[in-house]
């Protein structure tokens, strides 16, 4: 988006003084008024968001699925049976050669 210069800005607000001074001699139709708007509408931003602001949007956007992900995984740890992998490292202690084919 282009930057106003100082000339271009005492300009704009001159216009708009005589604009706004005139405002009781002018009818505007409904039809301007929607055009104008659309012309608003299609303008877009003021400012150009940064990546840090973007992600900061996305993190705060995620953040239930994440504590959601969180919660499930802290229950499920406590819901693990250790003891299948001691016998899996006691297997392949033993006989490396017989867990290897189980692996296949």
């Amino acid at each position: 988006m282009k930057t106003i210069k100082k000339e271009d800005h005492v300009k704009l607000r001159k216009t708009l003084a005589v604009a706004y001074r005139e405002k009781e001699k002018t009818e505007v139709d409904a039809l301007w008024q929607i055009k104008v708007m659309g012309r608003i509408r299609n303008v877009g931003p003021h400012y150009r968001a940064s990546y840090i602001e973007l992600f900061q949007r996305l993190v705060w956007q995620l953040s239930p699925i994440t504590s959601a992900l969180v919660l499930i995984l802290g229950v499920s740890i406590t819901q693990i049976d250790f003891v299948s992998d001691y016998e899996i490292v006691k297997l392949l202690m033993e006989d490396p050669a017989a867990y290897s084919l189980l692996v296949l």
